[in-house]
């Protein structure tokens, strides 16, 4: 008995579907391991830079920041960095920006990077300029509430009472009540106020007729 094979343009379908498939599996293992090695290098460029980050943050002086240093990074690579501080609207308070020159893993020319960062520094400021800050913020505060602190807190006085004369016997907002106004007299029971000014709710007594 006679077995049926495979024919030419059979051998060839199938070999051409491999082809493709070998290829898909190629192009995307390919792609993985190009993605790894960025990933590895960012995450390396990141680390590159939070170092310089760390020497300008430990770094004291302010003259000494904006002449900046060298710092030795991991593989043997070095990176230049320098600062330069900007005085802000708000005391003690400064916009550096970073400037760093790493030097890449796989040599060639050194990668610039710049970031700004706001740094609270105390000993940075010149006592006049510090003093000249938060003067002008003082009057800005006094220009936007209408009041300086000498004076108290008036503005916060409620509105119903301010300027308005209290009605005796009616209380105000301090809790005190006004002058020459007696207590309305009760009954003692319920708390209720008496008819006619005597005790009990009973009216007053009428005088008799002539």
């Amino acid at each position: 008995m006679r077995h049926r094979g495979f024919t030419l343009i059979e051998v060839l379908v199938s070999l051409a579907i491999f082809a493709l498939a070998a290829v898909s599996l190629g192009a995307a293992y390919s792609n993985v391991i190009l993605g790894r090695i960025a990933l590895q290098q960012d995450e390396q460029r990141l680390d590159d830079i939070a170092r310089c980050r760390a020497a300008l943050m430990e770094t004291p002086g302010f003259d000494d920041v904006e002449s900046g240093g060298d710092i030795h990074l991991p593989g043997g690579r070095t990176a230049h960095w320098k600062g330069k501080i900007e005085a802000t609207a708000v005391s003690d308070l400064f916009a550096v920006q970073l400037t760093a020159e790493i030097e890449p893993t796989n040599g060639g020319e050194a990668e610039e990077v710049t970031e700004t960062r706001m740094l609270l520094r105390p000993t940075w400021s010149i006592p006049s300029d510090r003093q000249k800050i938060r003067d002008e913020a003082r009057q800005r505060l006094e220009k936007e509430r209408g009041y300086k602190e000498a004076d108290g807190n008036s503005a916060f006085i409620s509105a119903p009472t301010r300027g308005k004369k209290l009605v005796p016997g009616q209380t105000g907002a301090n809790g005190k009540g006004g002058k020459g106004q007696p207590a309305t007299p009760t009954n003692g029971k319920n708390g209720q106020p008496t008819k006619g000014g005597q005790p009990g709710g009973q009216p007053a007594a009428r005088p008799a007729k002539r």
